[in-house]
């Protein structure tokens, strides 16, 4: 079977998705990280910004090319304060962390040693 080109639609995928869709829209969803995302939510993580990977905090990350990321990261964290008065801010979500988290809790004992690599040679904020 051919796969059809990138600008070409995938059919049957996207019948799949508006199966999921109508689900999503016709159903009450109790888990939290199931809530339902705006439309500019979506178009948002629909877009370039999704092929972007921006570890660390703006003007200070691990890899290069992030003026754009970190300028709407900039602009995330001032509404965010603008919005509950605060003085600081954090808008990245759980990502890496929560998936080390369940991985060490799955796979070790107390006591267990984890061998972790530094950021410049592959490793995670987490990994410590």
């Amino acid at each position: 079977m051919p796969f059809p080109s990138d600008s070409t639609p995938d059919v049957e995928v996207e019948r799949l998705i508006e199966r999921e869709r109508t689900r999503q829209t016709t159903g009450l969803q109790l888990i939290a990280s199931e809530n339902f995302t705006s439309p500019a939510v979506m178009r948002a993580t629909g877009s370039v910004l999704t092929n972007k990977y921006s570890e660390g905090y703006p003007g200070k990350r691990y890899y290069g090319g992030n003026a754009v990321v970190d300028e709407i990261e900039a602009l995330a964290i001032e509404r965010v304060k603008k919005l509950f008065g605060a003085e600081h801010a954090n808008v990245q979500p759980h990502s890496g962390a929560s998936a080390n988290m369940a991985v060490y809790q799955a796979m070790l004992k107390p006591g267990d040693v984890v061998l972790g690599l530094s950021l410049d040679h592959g490793g995670h904020l987490t990994h410590g």
